[in-house]
């Protein structure tokens, strides 16, 4: 299969994760998930509150996408740049990225609906099989979602973080800030996590962080701006014009 025949297919994939998701968030995104209620319980347990659904998201999406991530990575074999993470990852498209970063060598390993545990259960194939000596990270937000325990959700971030720098200490990686969405739920408890990551780069070596909340909230309300809300209705993605930020902020650090 040619390269861009692979592109054309990853697109495809994506295009069904987005349909996928956008019949699971209605479930997945119910006050029951707000931390700050007196009945909160959070969900310690591997995958999703509703395991029929991640079963199914697991066969049909996460499987499929690193599947053509393995075979391109045969062709590939090297990346200077490797974007990973979630679903704003994944939509961080082909042509967005080139607008962003030209003529850089920008590779996107990015899986709509990955959490913690699932990037760090595939860092090692998807990602450090191609080499890169810069890794651009976004993930966090869907463990959110599903009401995930914060210190699992950490103690998973500390693993993928180790795990990269047991392959190669000198791999930079830059941690993106999980941004303001639409969901209530999500723009109270994000900004707890965000602290996290934030001091955990200041304390490892060659871990960055990059803060976008600020940049992307509505001024006096913790909800993402309106000129970054997308279309077609969705909550939880920024438009292109988020990622018109993301490389405002990235490039200085990916010269």
């Amino acid at each position: 299969m040619s390269r861009a025949n692979k592109n054309n297919s990853i697109s495809a994939h994506l295009l069904l994760w987005v349909l996928f998701s956008l019949s699971l968030v209605g479930c997945s995104l119910r006050p029951s998930k707000d931390y700050y209620d007196p009945n909160f319980v959070c969900f310690n347990e591997p995958g999703w509150r509703n395991q029929k659904d991640f079963k199914q998201y697991i066969e049909k999406i996460w499987f499929p996408v690193r599947l053509l991530y393995s075979e391109d990575n045969k062709s590939k074999k090297s990346s200077r740049v490797v974007f990973v993470g979630n679903s704003l990852v994944h939509l961080f498209l082909p042509e967005l990225i080139k607008k962003e970063f030209p003529n850089q060598s920008v590779t996107n390993r990015g899986i709509g609906g990955d959490m913690t545990e699932t990037l760090l259960s595939r860092i090692q194939e998807d990602v450090l099989t191609l080499s890169p000596s810069v890794i651009v990270m976004e993930i966090g937000g869907n463990d959110m979602i599903q009401g995930k325990c914060l210190s699992l959700v950490q103690r998973n971030f500390q693993s993928i973080i180790e795990t990269v720098h047991k392959k190669n200490p000198s791999i930079r990686v830059i941690v993106m800030a999980v941004p303001p969405t639409k969901v209530r739920e999500l723009n109270q408890i994000v900004p707890v996590y965000n602290l996290f990551l934030s001091n955990f780069a200041r304390k490892t070596k060659n871990v960055e962080y990059v803060e976008v909340w600020d940049d992307l909230r509505k001024p006096d309300e913790l909800f993402l701006r309106e000129e970054f809300v997308r279309d077609n209705g969705d909550k939880l993605h920024f438009n292109e014009k988020g990622y018109e930020i993301w490389g405002k902020k990235l490039r200085p650090l990916v010269p």
